[in-house]
C-alpha cells in the first residue's frame, strides 16, 4: 500500500489482492500445494498477477473519442473482481473505478497523484460479444475488433492527457440485415428464435394472482435442515422429532433386542419437510424417520419389492379432465403411511439419533414398516388397496393407482402417489366421508384445494388449470449458481450437433448425470426441453464439456421463464388428439432416427415424448 502510493480508503483493496495472493502461494500446510489447487485440484494461473498499484492504462472506446482524443485512460492497479475476466482499476484523474480487460500495464511505475474526487461506482468496460441491447448509463463498451495490444504511452496520446473522459451511455448497434435460419431447421417451428419472448436478467412475478403470488412466494421462506445436527438446533424441529418418535413408539414400531450373530443391522437418517396450507402458509414442520434400506440383503430381510407409483401422464390426464368437467381437486397427506404396513421379515436397525438406547449395544428390531425400507412402499399400498376396496373403489387397470367409485348422485377419483393422494369428483360431500374413513383408518392431513403436488404448482381460475414447476425451476438455476445468468431464447444450439466425440472429456461425470436427471424430470411440464433432455441423456456414460455447456445452455432458456408449463383450459371439448413425426437419420453418431409425440385430451397436451429409434430406418417413410 506504500509503495503504491495509494490513499488509505483503499485498505479494502488491499487486502483482497493478498488474500488473492495467498490463495496461489505453495505452502508446507498443504504439501507445498497453494489453496486454489488444493480445492480446485488443478494448478492456478499466474500469467495475470500484476503489481498493486502500478501504473496502468485502459482502452477508451474509440466512437466516442476525437482523433486528437486519448486512447487511453491513465489508472492505477487495485487488483482482479471474482466472476469478472478484467481488471480492477482507478483513474488518476477521476477517482472513478472501472473494470476492463484491454490494459497496458506498467509494473515498475506508480502513479504519483490522485484526484480528490470522490470515488464512484464501479463501471464496467466489456468486449462486444458479452454487451446485451441496451447498456446501464455508466458503461462503456470497447470494440473487441480493435488491437488493444499496444496501448502507447499517456504522454504520447494528445495535449487533452489531463482532461476528464465523460463517460456516455452507450447503445450497441443493431444490423440492419434480414437473418435467416439455417436449412436443416426450415422444417421445424421455431417460434422462440424470433425475439417475442422478453430477455429479462430477473425472474417476473407479475402475471399472478395476489394470492397465488403470495404462495409461491412462501415456498421460499424458510429453508428445510439437510441433517439431524443443523435441526436440533432449532427448537421446532426437535419438538417434531419428539413427535415423531412417540408415534413410533405408540405404533409398536420396533423393540430393543441383541443383534444376532448372523444378522447385519442398517443405519437410518432424519428427513425434513415444512408442510403448507393452501394459501402457502406454514401448516406444521415434519420431521420423520427414515431407514437406510439400500444396506438390506435380497433373500434374506426382503423379498418383493414393487409397488406402483402414479404415472406422470395420468396426473397430466386427471388436471385435464378436471378442468374440463369442473371437478373438484382436494389433497391431502397420510401422517407416518409406511408405517401401518406390516412387516413379515426380521430387519434390524441401529438405535436412531435422538432416541436414548434401552441398553448399550442393543438395536431396534422393525416390527412394523418404515420409510426407506426396500419393501415399505408395497406393504403400505397393498393395505390402502384393501381399504379402497372396501369402500367401493374399483382399481383402473392401465394405472393401478387410480381407484375409481360411481354412485347415482357422484363420480370419485382416488389417485395415490405414496403416502399423497389426490382427491377429483363432483361431490363434496363423497370427499367429507371419505376422508373421514381414512383418517380412522390411517390419520391424515387434510391439505384442502390441489396447489402442490410432487413439486408441481397447481393454479386454478375460470379459465382454466395452469401447472409449472417454477420452485423447482428457480432451485435448479440455483443450484448451478445460474440465478443471474443471461437468458437465451432456443434450448439447444440450432448449430451445433452433439455426439459423443465433441470436445474433451467432462471431469465431474456425477454432476452431469444429476442436472440431466433433474432436466428430465423438469419436462413433467416442460415439453419444449424434452428434446434438448433426449439428447443430452444420450452422453451419460461419457459427457464432455460441450455437453456440459449445452446442458447449461437449457438452464439459461429455462431463466427466460421459469414458471412457464401447462395450461389446462376450461372447455366443452373432449376428444382425444395425438400428432406424431420423426426426422430420419438424425443421430451422428448411429445414424438412427429420432421419433416424437404428443397427444391432448380437448385442448390440454398430456403426454409427449422425443425418443431414438431402436433400428436404422433406410428412408424417412420408413422412419415415420
Amino acid at each position: 500500500m506504500f509503495q503504491s502510493k495509494l490513499p488509505k480508503k483503499f485498505w479494502s483493496c488491499v487486502v483482497l489482492h493478498a488474500v488473492y495472493l495467498i490463495n496461489r502461494i505453495p505452502t508446507k500446510i498443504l504439501n507445498n500445494k497453494s489453496s486454489y489447487e488444493v480445492l480446485y485440484g488443478e494448478v492456478p494461473d499466474l500469467s495475470n498477477l500484476k503489481v498493486f498499484g502500478c501504473l496502468s492504462y485502459a482502452s477508451t472506446l474509440p466512437v466516442n473519442r476525437h482523433k486528437f482524443d486519448s486512447r487511453a485512460k491513465k489508472c492505477a492497479f487495485l487488483g482482479y473482481k471474482s466472476g469478472i475476466k478484467g481488471f480492477v482499476l482507478i483513474d488518476v484523474h477521476t477517482s472513478e473505478v472501472i473494470v476492463s480487460r484491454n490494459v497496458k500495464f506498467f509494473d515498475l511505475e506508480f502513479p504519483s497523484h490522485f484526484s480528490s474526487v470522490t470515488t464512484v461506482p464501479f463501471t464496467h468496460i466489456y468486449l462486444d460479444s458479452q454487451v446485451t441491447n441496451t447498456v446501464p448509463v455508466r458503461d462503456i463498451i470497447v470494440n473487441s475488433s480493435e488491437d488493444h495490444d499496444e496501448v502507447p504511452h499517456e504522454d504520447s496520446l494528445s495535449n487533452t492527457e489531463e482532461r476528464d473522459i465523460e463517460v456516455v451511455r452507450v447503445a450497441t448497434r443493431k444490423s440492419s440485415r434480414s437473418s435467416q435460419a439455417p436449412t436443416y431447421v426450415q422444417d421445424y417451428v421455431c417460434n422462440s428464435t424470433s425475439g417475442h419472448y422478453p430477455m429479462t436478467n430477473f425472474v417476473s412475478y407479475s402475471a399472478l394472482s395476489p394470492k397465488h403470488l403470495a404462495y409461491a412466494y412462501s415456498l421460499n421462506n424458510e429453508i428445510e435442515p439437510t441433517s439431524y445436527l443443523s435441526a436440533s438446533k432449532d427448537s421446532r424441529w426437535l419438538t417434531v422429532m419428539q413427535t415423531e418418535i412417540k408415534a413410533l413408539n405408540a405404533n409398536n414400531t420396533w423393540e430393543s433386542v441383541d443383534l444376532p450373530s448372523n444378522a447385519i443391522s442398517i443405519g437410518s437418517k432424519w428427513v425434513y419437510k415444512i408442510k403448507r396450507h393452501a394459501d402457502g402458509t406454514i401448516e406444521r414442520f415434519k420431521a420423520r424417520l427414515v431407514a437406510q434400506g439400500f444396506n438390506q440383503t435380497e433373500g434374506l430381510d426382503y423379498f418383493e419389492t414393487f409397488s406402483p407409483v402414479a404415472k406422470l401422464s395420468t396426473i397430466r390426464v386427471l388436471l385435464a379432465l378436471a378442468s374440463i368437467h369442473g371437478w373438484y381437486l382436494h389433497q391431502l397427506d397420510v401422517n407416518n403411511a409406511f408405517m401401518h404396513g406390516d412387516l413379515h421379515e426380521a430387519v434390524y436397525m441401529k438405535v436412531p439419533q435422538g432416541v436414548p438406547p434401552s441398553k448399550p449395544g442393543q438395536v431396534c428390531k422393525l416390527l412394523k414398516s418404515l420409510y426407506g425400507l426396500k419393501q415399505a412402499n408395497r406393504q403400505w399400498f397393498e393395505k390402502l388397496t384393501q381399504f379402497l376396496y372396501a369402500q367401493g373403489f374399483t382399481q383402473a387397470t392401465a394405472d393401478h393407482t387410480l381407484f375409481t367409485k360411481i354412485t347415482a348422485t357422484s363420480y370419485t377419483v382416488v389417485l395415490v402417489y405414496m403416502d399423497d393422494i389426490i382427491l377429483a369428483g363432483t361431490c363434496l360431500q363423497e370427499f367429507d366421508s371419505l376422508k373421514q374413513a381414512l383418517n380412522n383408518a390411517f390419520r391424515i392431513k387434510n391439505l384442502g384445494e390441489l396447489k402442490f403436488f410432487l413439486g408441481l404448482e397447481v393454479a386454478r381460475s375460470s379459465q382454466g388449470i395452469s401447472l409449472c414447476q417454477r420452485k423447482y425451476c428457480l432451485e435448479l438455476l440455483d443450484d448451478a449458481g445460474l440465478t443471474g445468468c443471461k437468458p437465451v431464447s432456443t434450448p439447444l444450439d440450432p448449430s451445433i450437433r452433439l455426439s459423443q466425440d465433441t470436445g474433451s472429456l467432462h471431469s465431474d461425470v456425477t454432476g452431469y448425470r444429476r442436472l440431466v436427471g433433474r432436466l428430465l424430470y423438469l419436462t413433467t411440464t416442460c415439453p419444449n426441453i424434452a428434446f434438448a433432455a433426449q439428447q443430452l441423456s444420450q452422453f451419460m456414460a461419457s459427457p464432455t464439456e460441450l455437453h456440459y455447456k449445452a446442458a447449461l445452455r437449457v438452464l439459461r432458456y429455462l431463466k427466460c421463464s421459469p414458471g412457464r408449463g401447462l395450461f389446462f383450459p376450461h372447455s366443452p371439448e373432449l376428444q382425444l388428439l395425438g400428432f406424431s413425426d420423426a426426422d430420419w437419420g438424425g443421430c451422428v453418431d448411429t445414424r438412427r432416427s429420432i421419433s416424437g409425440y404428443c397427444f391432448f385430451v380437448g385442448k390440454s397436451l398430456v403426454s409427449w415424448k422425443s425418443k431414438k429409434q431402436p433400428t436404422v430406418s433406410s428412408s424417412s417413410a420408413e422412419a415415420e
